[in-house]
């Protein structure tokens, strides 16, 4: 309810005597816990459909076999949490989860921001069962498929029977498992704009589709050795395994758990001899049958130079960056099908590195709102290469004169030269919409948007850009321009890129309250967003990204150029294998928080970066970073080894900084690292879990100065120590309580 009154607030004079009314009716049975029925709890047994045993515990393990009914080891609760189910123990108070990602499901004690320990129960193909899937790696959910005496999970189709289960309520029959609805969500205006949503006590973004990693699906060829070496196409892949197609006939194969009609592959194919990439196609197969083929390109991949550098010249060496995606309507894919990527004979690149798909149910496209001028009607012609800036730019125009939204249809528009600025096609107090990210496309060289004013607003369609190499002189981004007051983005994909939006202009157009969410940033040279030049009171969340060649999310205070900036959010967000540069930063400001989000496979920096650094101006307020989690974050770069969470006081201070509730897990170097000659100050790190550290569970470097109170810092398993403290005296390290492993 709090949570609703948030995202409504109009609804609190409407209600607020009956939440009262039911505060009181909830409270009144637990003042009187010895009341008959008081404490009853629903006990249910879970059964499989396949080998008609019962899930229970043994050992920290969920097994199944034949208990007896009154075993309370096969009793389980099943618990609404946070937008899911947690599923506990009757015997123990264990709580079935994936935590420590063994073979088996465990049946261990949780604390309440762990997402492994949280399931989503739905409808299986046979009408009274059910299929249990893990909110934290949501291609997974529970089966018994190998028969190894315990569950475990797997990505295996739901429509086999050992993922399918029976739920019997202990002394009853079969029951249906009550499933948490929520209402209709509101269509936005022609210039409404979305509302600011949080799901308590989720990490990541809520998204409509499903990954499937290479490595877990069925293949007749075989996977790319793993690495962490800068440099190496495994770096650079999910979790850093991916599988290689070499032959004619080389497949692999998923079985898809929900049904789809979308599939996104991420691929490597060879670049062209002297740069430029080739293009060449891979055939999708459903069930068996071929589907069509699919269109790969290396263009927008294979930079060379090193870490630093994004040539597109074979000559220069130091090749990474080598991954791009392609993404295509295929018609109806049932749940249960196979999905089957192969290299046939007229598939001509030499290879193909498959590393994740995804797979997705895309609505219809949606139908242009009243009071809106579609680009057709203004000269655009969709899918015959004509450019078709000029009249995107003249139908803003006479759209903001009129008072009227801007309508992109469906189809491919095409921007290909510079309009009055090279900013891109110039907005402001004009709403563009379009009838879906998956329908409606502005593709060129100039497909972008330069906000000029406030009021810039934007949904449901892809920017997909042409650029190639990094030119930080050229604005070559999704969207320019700091955002004013009451502008927004909503569903909106912006690929091939520079940036997604850089949100900033100097001091000119300073934005406040911008809110971007629901949306993703793929594959691009540098930052996906950047709050920047006095950019304050914004957010982004919900929103995913993949393969950015810098920053992921950052908020940046320059100095030099701008008022220094203040309450900004990043939230609910999941970002997956940047580059270069870290998943979220902040640079100076005041009062910005980072939380809620998932990071995952960082290449050549940090998960999470605190930073007094290029000249920005100084730290201030509270700096909150909460509830997040870094999975296999750090990496190398201008000769350092820098750990997944790093706070550097390069240039300046830092004072006021609070992190609590953070996951690590393999960290490529170090889990928490501090560095920087200016103290550190009033700062705590709380509730912390460093796991499998490839160095030092805590480093903080020789320079460091100020001090820090650890409470609840929990180290386990690093390579090198759980502590690395090379101050000699200079940082006070405060212990508090609660901590372990260093």
């Amino acid at each position: 309810m709090i949570a609703t009154l948030k995202r409504h607030p109009w609804l609190g004079p409407l209600v607020g005597s009956l939440v009262l009314a039911l505060i009181v009716v909830q409270l009144m049975p637990r003042l009187r816990p010895n009341e008959a029925g008081a404490q009853d709890q629903s006990y249910v047994r879970l059964k499989s459909k396949w080998q008609k045993t019962y899930l229970y515990e043994a050992t920290n393990q969920v097994r199944y076999g034949t208990p007896a009914a009154s075993d309370t080891s096969s009793h389980w609760v099943l618990e609404d949490f946070a937008g899911s189910t947690r599923i506990k123990n009757r015997a123990t108070g264990n709580y079935m989860a994936i935590e420590h990602l063994q073979e088996y499901v465990e049946a261990i004690a949780i604390q309440d921001s762990w997402e492994s320990a949280r399931w989503t129960i739905q409808d299986a193909p046979t009408p009274g069962y059910k299929i249990i899937r893990s909110v934290w790696h949501n291609g997974k959910i529970l089966h018994i498929e190998n028969l190894r005496g315990y569950a475990q999970t797997g990505n295996i189709s739901t429509s086999w029977d050992s993922p399918q289960w029976l739920i019997e309520p202990v002394g009853g029959s079969a029951t249906a498992t009550p499933t948490r609805t929520t209402g209709p969500t509101a269509t936005p205006g022609p210039t409404s704009p979305p509302v600011p949503t949080t799901v308590p006590g989720s990490r990541g973004a809520t998204v409509p589709w499903i990954e499937y990693e290479a490595e877990s699906g069925s293949t007749n060829a075989g996977q790319i050795p793993t690495s962490r070496i800068f440099g190496q196409i495994a770096t650079e892949a999910s979790g850093r395994r991916a599988v290689q197609l070499s032959s004619a006939g080389h497949y692999v194969e998923f079985t898809a758990s929900q049904a789809a009609n979308s599939i996104v592959v991420r691929y490597v194919i060879p670049d062209a001899p002297k740069g430029g990439g080739i293009d060449a196609t891979l055939s999708l197969y459903v069930d068996g049958t071929f589907r069509q083929k699919l269109n790969l390109t290396s263009k927008y991949a294979w930079s060379y130079g090193g870490e630093s550098g994004t040539l597109n010249d074979p000559s220069a060496v130091g090749a990474h960056h080598f991954f791009d995606e392609t993404r295509a309507l295929v018609d109806n894919i049932p749940a249960g099908a196979t999905v089957k990527l192969q290299k046939d004979g007229d598939d001509s690149a030499a290879y193909y590195i498959v590393d994740l798909i995804d797979l997705e149910q895309v609505g219809p496209p949606k139908p242009m709102p009243a009071n809106f001028i579609s680009i057709a009607d203004c000269g655009a012609t969709p899918d015959d290469n004509s450019n078709d800036g000029p009249a995107i730019q003249s139908c803003i125009d006479t759209a903001k004169a009129q008072n009227k939204g801007v309508w992109i249809p469906t189809g491919t528009f095409d921007s290909t030269t510079q309009l009055q600025s090279n900013m891109g096609i110039q907005i402001a107090d004009v709403t563009v919409r379009g009838a879906g990210m998956w329908y409606s496309t502005l593709r060129g060289a100039h497909a972008r948007f330069h906000c000029t004013g406030n009021n810039c607003r934007f949904a449901d369609f892809a920017i997909l850009g042409e650029t190639t190499t990094r030119d930080d002189k050229s604005p070559e981004n999704g969207f320019n321009g700091g955002a004013g007051s009451g502008s927004w983005m909503e569903n909106v994909w912006v690929e091939h890129t520079k940036v997604g939006w850089w949100v900033g202009a100097g001091s000119q157009n300073v934005t406040d309250g911008l809110l971007i969410k629901n949306s993703r940033f793929r594959n691009l040279f540098a930052d996906g967003v950047n709050f920047t030049n006095g950019t304050s009171n914004s957010i982004v969340e919900n929103s995913h990204f993949r393969n950015t060649g810098d920053d992921a999310l950052a908020t940046w205070a320059p100095s030099f150029d701008g008022p220094s900036t203040a309450n900004n959010t990043f939230r609910f967000n999941t970002i997956q294998l940047p580059w270069r540069a870290n998943c979220l930063a902040i640079y100076g400001g005041r009062d910005h928080k980072i939380q809620d989000n998932l990071c995952y496979d960082v290449v050549t920096y940090p998960g999470i970066l605190i930073a007094q650094e290029f000249n920005s101006h100084p730290f201030g307020g509270t700096t909150r970073v909460e509830r997040n989690s870094l999975i296999r974050a750090g990496g190398p770069m201008w000769s350092q080894q820098h750990g997944a969470l790093k706070i550097n006081t390069a240039e300046g201070p830092i004072s006021g900084l609070i992190v609590d509730d953070l996951i690590i897990d393999s960290p490529t170097y170090a889990g928490i690292h501090i560095q920087g000659p200016a103290q550190l100050s009033d700062t705590t790190l709380a509730n912390i879990r460093v796991a499998n550290a490839g160095s030092y569970g805590v480093l903080i470097n020789g320079k460091a100065t100020g001090g820090a109170t650890f409470n609840g810092v929990n180290v386990s398993g690093p390579i090198a120590g759980g502590l690395h403290d090379e101050t000699n005296g200079t940082f006070a390290l405060t212990r508090g309580t609660g901590n372990s492993g260093w």
